[in-house]
């Protein structure tokens, strides 16, 4: 595989410049060869394993001559994956600056309220956003949506290109006209929650208990794995809105976890300075170097 770093060399914004590999890949078919992209853009190594400690590594110069990652396996390959593609970002984008005099590190104990560790949490942002759109770009996923939003379509993403399906769904939400939410959860307590723009302001926290009066709620307690019908649900339970009309379809997975897709059938009302997506939550902003 031959690609040319150079004509990257310009491109700052996370998605600009995946669209912009994509250009020179031209028609490939998923799963995306992400270890093949880094090595042809000056990644020496790509190195997978079980780590302690740290999700991904990138070893690399401030000039970006070369660089060598490191991917932890320990949580799947299609972890890894995403790991490997989020350390390329980093390289990519060499606006981003290093957190280590050997390249990127990222710990949960140093992101604090400073200038600096908004920095470098931005940083990790924008590294899952081009992660994303490289792995699962809009033309992939356009071929896994049904006429209407529906959770299998994203567990067909999820097989298809390779990816998590927390990141499908993510995805399926990002681009589908539909105002649509997501909830993550386990045991019925919420991990976190996801929302377009226009979607109406969802008031629930990490560790808040599922509203019991929802469908999701009733689905999880009876432990039976598999997906839901899309029913209608009052929108009062998840928004404390009296609008719009709301219908919830759930996944129930293993060990407790869950996701709710949400949808409705106008716009709500948005509310731009609640932070209620806590950054790009695929490698959990935690633990990386």
């Amino acid at each position: 595989m031959q690609l040319d770093r150079i004509a990257l060399a310009d491109i700052y914004r996370p998605e600009p410049l995946a669209m912009a590999i994509h250009a020179q890949l031209g028609e490939i078919a998923p799963p995306i060869p992400v270890d093949q992209i880094a090595t042809a853009l000056d990644i020496s190594e790509v190195r997978t394993g079980t780590f302690d400690g740290f999700e991904g590594m990138l070893l690399t110069d401030s000039r970006r001559s070369l660089g060598a990652i490191l991917a932890n396996n320990k949580h799947g390959a299609r972890r890894a994956r995403f790991t490997i593609a989020h350390e390329l970002g980093h390289f990519l984008m060499e606006h981003h600056v290093l957190t280590a005099e050997t390249g990127f590190q990222c710990r949960a104990a140093d992101m604090r309220e400073t200038c600096e560790s908004r920095r470098e949490q931005k940083q990790e942002t924008q590294a899952n956003q081009f992660a994303i759109s490289l792995l699962a770009p809009f033309r992939m996923v356009d071929g896994f949506l049904s006429e209407d939003p529906d959770l299998r379509d994203c567990q067909r993403m999820r097989d298809g290109l390779d990816v998590s399906l927390e990141a499908s769904v993510r995805r399926m939400i990002d681009r589908r006209p539909e105002l649509l939410a997501a909830v993550w959860s386990k045991d019925t307590r919420v991990r976190y929650v996801h929302r377009d723009k226009g979607f109406p302001y969802v008031p629930l926290k990490t560790h808040d208990p599922l509203p019991k009066t929802t469908a999701a709620f009733r689905a999880i307690g009876n432990g039976q794995l598999g997906f839901t019908e899309p029913i209608e649900t009052h929108p009062m339970a998840w928004t404390n809105q009296p609008e719009p009309d709301l219908f919830e379809q759930t996944r129930i997975g293993v060990d407790g976890h869950a996701v709710t897709l949400l949808w409705a059938d106008s716009s709500g009302r948005e509310d731009p300075d609640t932070d209620d997506d806590p950054g790009q939550r695929e490698l959990g902003m935690l633990g990386f170097r």
